[in-house]
């Protein structure tokens, strides 16, 4: 086992109980801890694995800008930004954890898939996971639509339809908040993107794209947004319940009315019968 697996084996002791409070003297330690395996693993030519981000995020409408925060280790003297597209790069010397590339208007192309990484003495780390950089707004924007309705019960099936006026063949819905889009491939002039079993998760607000497959960094505008509405199916049980029971109830009132009318009508009839004068019969001499 290496010494950075056993520090940070050591230094997982030292967690509190649930319920209780750091010290700062103990939120000190395993900063200095942490840094510490960081350092031991930079000796050892391992260097930790960067983050990189993109704010405010990595859809950028056209000509907005964004920038691309890398983040690593606390001693790096030079972060580098790769675009896979692009045999050049860009070198950030400093000598803090993290460093910004900003991208002032975001065309066609600063479009792609980005990477980072950054050097320490003389060790460059691995590259970070890749950061999909995607301009938006360079065709129309589609409609987005729920069949059979936006609102549906827990464990209904829905399909969210992303149309366009023209033929694309790529079509992404984005739901806000969710970790990864949807995609799919198809030559139309829309795609269905069902979602089967729905479940309270699926709830939210959605927007779709229309691309095409030679150009996957170039999105159209983003739809009006589309609200998923999930209801509780014990909830629809129940009212269903009840309203077979009121129907019921309802029911036995009216049986219970034409009784009761039908009751009032045949007393009338006898005592209207019983006060009319019997005939007079004649007097034969």
């Amino acid at each position: 086992m290496s010494q950075s697996a056993c520090l940070t084996s050591d230094l997982s002791s030292f967690s509190p109980e649930p319920g209780t409070t750091m010290s700062p003297s103990l939120i000190t330690l395993l900063g200095v801890g942490l840094w510490l395996s960081q350092w031991i693993r930079a000796q050892e030519g391992t260097l930790p694995r960067p983050t990189l981000q993109a704010e405010p995020g990595r859809l950028i409408p056209h000509k907005k800008s964004v920038t691309l925060r890398c983040r690593g280790f606390p001693g790096a003297e030079m972060y580098r930004l790769r675009r896979e597209e692009s045999s050049q790069h860009i070198d950030v010397p400093t000598s803090g954890r993290e460093a910004e590339f900003p991208i002032s208007s975001v065309t066609p192309d600063t479009t792609g898939k980005y990477r980072c990484l950054y050097k320490n003495q003389s060790h460059w780390s691995e590259p970070s996971e890749p950061l999909d950089l995607v301009m938006t707004g360079w065709y129309d924007k589609p409609s987005l639509s729920a069949l059979p309705s936006p609102e549906v019960f827990s464990g209904e099936n829905v399909t969210l339809r992303c149309q366009s006026q023209q033929w694309y063949e790529k079509y992404v819905l984005d739901k806000e908040g969710g970790a990864n889009p949807s995609y799919i491939q198809v030559t139309s002039p829309f795609a269905d993107f069902h979602i089967i079993e729905v479940t309270a998760a699926h709830g939210g607000s959605y927007r779709c794209y229309s691309l095409h497959s030679d150009t996957l960094y170039e999105w159209s505008a983003p739809s009006d947004p589309l609200e998923l509405r999930v209801r509780d199916a014990s909830r629809q049980d129940y009212t269903g319940g009840n309203l077979i029971r009121l129907g019921l109830a309802g029911l036995v009132l009216l049986i219970l009315g034409v009784l009761l009318v039908e009751a009032w009508h045949s007393q009338r009839g006898h005592l209207e019968a019983a006060q009319k004068p019997l005939p007079r019969q004649s007097n034969q001499a």
